[in-house]
């Protein structure tokens, strides 16, 4: 016994629907399960089941015979079906939604990451806690909590109110993240460039190259749940470069919602570098580049604003890399391809990066006073320095506006 939980996954899909069960047995071993059964149908859902009824007795069948302790939907379960199933079954049974949850909660370190889990969580258990009031008036749900419809009742009062309180919470996160940033663009003058992408991409691989920093790689399903930011120089430039979590596809709109405020910093940057494993089959690559762009355009990201970076191109052949190149630009992206693992193509990275940040302007600034030289090495790219009229004068790049405020700050002294 390796004392991990036995499992069963179940996917129900539409006929000529793509099946993306092998994407639910990663994220069942990325919880820390064993998966020792599979179940597949290809039908219209069932009211009660979501399964056809005699699915669902050879579901059961599979149960006895594996000693599975917990089955996992990849469908979206309405609270009665849920019910009716683990009736049937006698063992636990959930969908993908609580799956992720329960990644996202074996993975969250902030007290942000954390209270976001909580409302994705309590904002879905508000839909079976209904069913649950529904079933206990009916009399088909005996004792609940030891007092029944009453007691239901008051649990979903509670779970009202610590939704609400934990809403307001994550709204003054987002107000002060929302500042932060704003003062930090106006102090410094920083660009801020996102790594984004499908969950698995190697973000963290290229975040790690950039920067030089060590953060944990191990190419399972949401590594990485809180961002990261670190500073680094792409071509002698000073720019914060942030690590975010990342998409995947059919996304619960639940827990797109609940991530805003961390899903919100990616609508907040001059750039995004949207990540994509392009050693994956052609069919593969567009799936998941289309879902990642349906999140982006979802959280107000123009594409103007994103680079495509097609990652992995030490596991492909020349033929290979342009098939799946040909892909992207149905998509309409030009991607630059690299390998973060072997640091291949990063220079072409770099340069379309440099090429790319808005309001990008060249001035001429009187250093005047102590510490301006400083300040402008720290948050723009000083080309030279210069004498003029016996004063130094420095030329430099940076955010445009940031380089006016400085200029005026220094003619005013």
């Amino acid at each position: 016994m390796n004392g991990k939980v036995p499992v069963i996954l179940v996917e129900r899909r539409d006929r000529g629907e793509r099946s993306l069960l092998h994407e639910l047995k990663e994220l069942a071993l990325a919880a820390g399960y064993e998966v020792v059964g599979v179940v597949t149908q290809r039908r219209p859902p069932d009211p009660r089941f979501n399964l056809g009824a005699g699915k669902v007795k050879e579901l059961a069948e599979l149960v006895r015979r594996t000693g599975a302790r917990k089955v996992i939907f990849f469908n979206e379960l309405k609270p009665h079906q849920a019910y009716n199933l683990m009736k049937e079954l006698g063992v636990e049974v959930m969908d993908r939604f609580y799956l992720i949850l329960e990644i996202f909660a074996q993975r969250a370190g902030s007290t942000e990451a954390k209270l976001q889990i909580e409302l994705a969580r309590l904002k879905r258990d508000l839909s079976f806690i209904r069913e649950w009031l529904r079933l206990a008036k009916l009399g088909e749900l005996h004792g609940f909590m030891g007092g029944g419809e009453y007691a239901i009742d008051a649990y979903y009062k509670h779970v009202r109110r610590r939704i609400a309180r934990i809403e307001r919470a994550l709204a003054e996160l987002r107000t002060r993240k929302e500042i932060r940033w704003r003062v930090r663009a106006e102090e410094k003058g920083l660009y801020y460039v996102a790594l984004t992408g499908y969950t698995g991409a190697g973000k963290t691989t290229l975040f790690n190259r950039l920067t030089g920093y060590n953060g944990y790689v191990d190419g399972r399903p949401f590594a990485t749940l809180s961002t990261k930011m670190r500073r680094a120089l792409i071509r002698g430039r000073p720019i914060i470069l942030s690590d975010t979590v990342g998409f995947i596809d059919c996304l619960p709109p639940q827990l797109l919602d609940a991530f805003y405020t961390t899903l919100g910093e990616v609508a907040l940057a001059d750039l995004i570098l949207l990540v994509f494993d392009v050693s994956e089959p052609p069919s593969e690559v567009a799936r998941k580049l289309s879902a990642s762009l349906s999140t982006l355009q979802s959280l107000g990201v123009a594409a103007s604003r994103i680079i495509a970076v097609a990652n992995k191109i030490d596991l492909l052949g020349n033929d290979e890399l342009e098939e799946r190149l040909r892909v992207t630009e149905k998509l309409g992206l030009d991607p630059i391809p690299i390998s973060a693992l072997k640091g291949t193509g990063l220079g072409k990275l770099e340069d379309r990066i440099i090429s790319s940040l808005p309001r990008y302007a060249v001035r001429r600034i009187r250093v005047s006073g102590r510490g301006v030289l400083r300040r402008l090495y720290e948050n723009a790219y000083v080309r030279r320095v210069e004498v003029e009229d016996g004063q130094l004068v420095a030329v430099v790049e940076g955010k445009e506006e940031w380089l006016e405020a400085m200029a005026r700050r220094c003619a005013a002294r």
